[in-house]
C-alpha cells in the first residue's frame, strides 16, 4: 500500500535541483520568487519580514545551486567574483567596487532591473537586500550584509552595500534596521 502512495504522488522538480542554472532560468526563479513575496506582503497586511525572508530564502537557494560546490574556503574577493559572474550579472544587477579588503568590501547598486520592473519599490529593495544577505551569509555565516547611503559625483544618493566576513553584535541588528527603513518609507 505505501508503494501504491508513492506512485501516485507526482514528482516535483524544484529549481535547485536542476543542474547549474543559466541566465533565464535564474531570472525567472528570482521573478518568482519576488512575486512571491508580493503575495505574501499582501497576505500579512505589509509586513515587511515575509519579503525579506522570500528574498533571503531566493539568495541561500541560488547558493547552493549555484556556488556551494566552488570552494569550501571563501574570501571576500573569490566570493565577490563568483556572485558577479554567476549570479549578479545573470539578474543583470551591476555594482562599482568601491573598496576591498581581507574582511570586507564596500561596493554601490548601479544597477538593479527589478527595481525597475516592479511598482513596489520597497518590496523591491527589501526583496533584494535578502537575497544578497542570504548569497552573502550563506558563504559567510558570522558576516553581515550593511546599508550605508553614498552621494555620487552628481549629489545623487546610491545604495552602498558593506559586505562584513565577520560582523560585530551592533553589525548583527542590521536587519532589523534596514526592515524599519523600508517600512518607514513604504508608509511616506
Amino acid at each position: 500500500m505505501e508503494e501504491n502512495l508513492k506512485q501516485k504522488k507526482p514528482e516535483t522538480n524544484l529549481p535547485w535541483e536542476e543542474e547549474f542554472l543559466d541566465t533565464e532560468q535564474i531570472t525567472k526563479w528570482r521573478d518568482s520568487a519576488f512575486q512571491a513575496a508580493l503575495e505574501k506582503l499582501q497576505e500579512t497586511h505589509g509586513n515587511a519580514e515575509a519579503v525579506m525572508r522570500t528574498g533571503e530564502a531566493f539568495g541561500r537557494g541560488l547558493f547552493a545551486q549555484q556556488f556551494q560546490e566552488k570552494s569550501t574556503e571563501w574570501t571576500i574577493n573569490k566570493w565577490l567574483q563568483a556572485t558577479e559572474e554567476d549570479a549578479f550579472k545573470p539578474l543583470g544587477t551591476e555594482f562599482t567596487f568601491t573598496d576591498i579588503s581581507h574582511d570586507a568590501a564596500k561596493i554601490l547598486m548601479k544597477r538593479d532591473p527589478l527595481r525597475n520592473l516592479s511598482k513596489e519599490r520597497s518590496a523591491t529593495s527589501l526583496f533584494t537586500y535578502g537575497a544578497i544577505r542570504g548569497l552573502f551569509l550563506s558563504a559567510f555565516p558570522k558576516g553581515e550584509l550593511l546599508i550605508g547611503e553614498q552621494k555620487t559625483p552628481d549629489q545623487q544618493s546610491s545604495m552602498e552595500l558593506i559586505f562584513k566576513t565577520q560582523a560585530s553584535v551592533k553589525d548583527k541588528f542590521e536587519r532589523e534596521r534596514v526592515k524599519q527603513l523600508f517600512t518607514l518609507l513604504e508608509k511616506r
